[in-house]
């Protein structure tokens, strides 16, 4: 992963000749274009799209959440269509030749703990497995209700550790009414 900005410094190029040399690598497919300004190599064996996740976010905040994460820690069976990232950002679908990401917001203060790199050779930031289905109970708390109908988890204590995930939920900086809401789809899960 690559940004136009970083192969003109390095090239010594200006901005715009680095941009038409790499959209010509794109074009011999040996490169992608990811979005604007984003190239990667997705031959390469270390390539995961969730690399992509720091480059995608810019100056926002970030990293893998919901669905996705839970998928990645074996607590979630079914694969998820998308790639599902947490932001401060606006929220908003990214079409990509190496996948579809949704970016859901989240408060800024919903974002301080639970989060940790990926153990992978382009790591790239991520929930762990209790603020996954933390961030998951919050967004189907909200106004669309999404993830309101979670699948089916798994949530062993080999992989899911349930103080470390009261830890987190207790010193949530949400309104009470919110957190009852959260628990009660929690205890439903639990079931």
């Amino acid at each position: 992963m690559f940004a136009t900005r970083d192969y003109a410094v390095l090239t010594g190029m200006s901005l715009s000749a680095a941009s038409r040399q790499l959209n010509r690598y794109a074009q011999q497919d040996a490169i992608a274009h990811i979005t604007k300004g984003i190239w990667a190599n997705t031959r390469h064996p270390y390539f995961t799209p969730l690399a992509c996740t720091p480059y995608l976010l810019g100056k926002e905040q970030g990293y893998v959440s919901f669905l996705t994460a839970l998928h990645l820690h074996g607590i979630l069976s079914q694969i998820p269509a998308r790639y599902h990232i947490a932001t401060t950002g606006h929220t908003r679908t990214l079409k990509t030749p190496v996948g579809e990401f949704d970016f859901i917001r989240l408060k800024p203060e919903l974002m301080r703990e639970g989060v940790e790199w990926s153990e992978t050779k382009l790591p790239y930031p991520i929930a762990s497995p209790e603020k996954a289905l933390i961030d998951s109970l919050y967004i189907s708390t909200r106004k669309n209700r999404r993830f309101a109908a979670l699948p089916e988890l798994e949530l062993s204590r080999d992989v899911f550790n349930h103080k470390r995930f009261k830890t987190l939920f207790e010193r949530l900086p949400l309104s009470s009414r919110i957190k009852n809401a959260m628990l009660d789809r929690y205890h439903v899960i639990r079931k």
